[in-house]
């Protein structure tokens, strides 16, 4: 059985070049962009807006994206339950970042915030430009949705019903729904990502006539940049103090060395930030699909920090990790064929990151090394479940439990 971890992506440029100056740049960070067409046939008027907007000058500090105002009316199509966002510039280390969390979010085609359209638990962007550095996107998604159905990033078409879009004009419907995960990097000065969703539908009516066709909305999530203008004056590097970057061990362990069918069995997810920096975020998936050909997910799933959301067959936990910090995410499934169960949970692994080439300096001054690629590792537990009954007398049912570490 094969698992993936959840769509996500850590991207560095290439660095090639060495400034003196560090003290110019912008950063800014914009939480949600919506805009839908005029369109006549749904009574849909037209509208544009944004929300949770921030900025950060070339003269550096911070700000804090600000989802309280809402001056063009954004909160009318838009809920957000747990969004946050910052943009900093240091003008010290020439370093501009910014990032975005809409977290929670929910949108609707029409005002008044129902039916719930598209729906994102999870999401997070990030964009850093810090010359002679390269420059780093984050860019996680979890568990998007348009009209209670799973997108992935790519191209989705999908059936619904007009109930479900909120136009009582229109009986059935076939959406076009294009969702791009944006991460572009100029080497040693520029980065930035963002989340874009494209809504277009075919609508019909009762009869089965053309009611619309065409765009519905376009959503811009995250929209995250970081602008640095380095002054070309050459001048040594220093040589970096090495600091071992984040990286996230998952032990999982299972209660029963065999089951029979109708047991619960309960697994326990343990993570740990093994490495030296914290990761925000942190994620790593648990893939059930071959436990429930044998057993039944009772959707009790817990964590000690973070988030942890189930979309089927995939358990998924998103939060942040500390040097040596830990969470741990527990759940059970009922047993309800004889069989084998095997079950595999998998996280990203960081490589080392890359050092820059040292040259002479009188007054060296340590710089920290960019977040580095992942790389997929794995922890898998079996669990054997047999018949429900009972041994004959002097008998006896034996199971085993296999664990295997891949690292």
């Amino acid at each position: 059985m094969t698992a993936a971890v959840t769509a996500a992506c850590v991207c560095l440029g290439a660095a090639a070049f060495s400034f003196s100056a560090r003290a110019s740049g912008t950063s800014s960070s914009i939480g949600v962009q919506l805009d839908l067409p005029a369109i006549p046939a749904l009574e849909q008027g037209a509208f544009t807006g944004e929300l949770g907007t921030a900025s950060t000058g070339p003269s550096g500090g911070s700000s804090q994206a600000d989802y309280t105002n809402d001056p063009d009316g954004v909160k009318d199509y838009v809920s957000i339950a747990n969004p946050s966002g910052e943009t900093h510039g240091d003008t010290g280390v020439g370093s501009w970042t910014a990032s975005s969390d809409p977290n929670v979010f929910e949108m609707s085609l029409i005002p008044g915030g129902s039916p719930v359209v598209l729906r994102i638990p999870t999401l997070h962007t990030f964009a850093q430009c810090e010359p002679p550095h390269a420059p780093l996107t984050q860019n996680f998604v979890t568990a998007p949705s348009v009209a209670g159905q799973p997108i992935v990033e790519g191209t989705n078409t999908l059936t619904v019903t007009g109930a479900q879009l909120g136009y009582p004009g229109v009986t059935t419907g076939t959406l076009t729904v294009t969702m791009t995960q944006v991460q572009d990097i100029t080497p040693n000065t520029a980065a930035e990502a963002r989340v874009e969703i494209v809504i277009e539908g075919d609508l019909r009516d009762s009869y089965g006539n053309v009611v619309y066709n065409g765009r519905l909305a376009t959503v811009i999530l995250g929209d995250v940049k970081a602008h640095c203008e380095p002054t070309p004056t050459p001048t040594p590097t220093p040589t970096p103090t090495p600091t071992e970057p984040g990286r996230i061990v998952v032990d999982k362990t299972v209660d029963k060395t065999h089951a029979r069918v109708g047991d619960t069995i309960t697994y326990t997810l343990v993570a740990t930030n093994k490495g030296g920096m914290t990761l925000d975020p942190a994620t790593f998936t648990d893939d059930l699909s071959d436990v429930l050909e044998h057993a039944t997910y009772n959707h009790d799933a817990t964590a000690t920090s973070g988030h942890v959301a189930y979309v089927a067959p995939k358990l998924t936990w998103v939060g942040s990790l500390d040097p040596g910090e830990t969470v741990t995410v527990k759940f059970t499934v009922t047993a309800n064929s004889p069989g084998r169960i095997r079950n595999v949970v998998i996280w990203p692994k960081p490589s080392p990151s890359p050092t820059p080439t040292p040259t002479p300096t009188p007054t060296p001054t340590p710089t920290p090394s960019p977040s580095p690629t992942v790389f997929p590792t794995k922890d898998t537990v079996v669990t054997r479940i047999v018949p429900r009954r009972h041994p004959k007398h002097g008998g006896h049912v034996k199971g085993v439990l296999h664990k295997r570490h891949h690292r």
